[in-house]
């Protein structure tokens, strides 16, 4: 009897553990080099994303697909990027990607700031990711989890 009950805490601590930091698979490549395509990524966290912070997410436009992409713009702020250069409500602020993105001004994308509860999303191959500024800001209630970064060694 002791086995049973020591199996089900077992299982049911390993299926909790599991359901509330799910692994995913990479699918493209708008994450190179960060993450490659078919690598295996891991939630670690639920709370509000940071700046930078890598989220796994379904996008406002497809909410059955699953996109892994970086957090650049929080709620309240605007972003722009001016010949290779993130800019933060008119101020710079130094982003490892901010070269390979091309110029865009925020009423493109919005006309105000990003509201309450919505972030602005990049992929880190920004030439072709489809991201924020395709389909627009993401609502926090599609922000899945954070991940742990990948490839920093390769």
């Amino acid at each position: 009897m002791a086995f049973v009950i020591c199996y089900a805490v077992f299982f049911g601590l390993f299926r909790g553990y599991h359901w509330m930091y799910p692994k995913y698979f990479v699918s493209g490549e708008s994450m190179n080099p960060t993450f490659w395509e078919q690598e295996v990524v891991q939630v670690k966290a639920h709370h509000q994303p940071e700046r930078f912070d890598v989220v796994v997410m379904h996008p406002p436009n497809d909410p059955d697909a699953l996109y892994l992409k970086r957090v650049v713009g929080l709620p309240g702020e605007r972003i722009d990027y001016q010949n290779g250069q993130l800019f933060v409500n008119s101020k710079p602020v130094t982003d490892e990607f901010a070269e390979q993105t091309e110029d865009f001004v925020w009423e493109q994308i919005n006309n105000g700031l990003i509201s309450k509860d919505y972030y602005f999303v990049l992929g880190d191959n920004r030439m072709i990711s489809k991201d924020s500024r395709i389909f627009g800001l993401v609502p926090e209630k599609q922000i899945l989890g954070i991940v742990t970064e990948g490839n920093k060694d390769k």
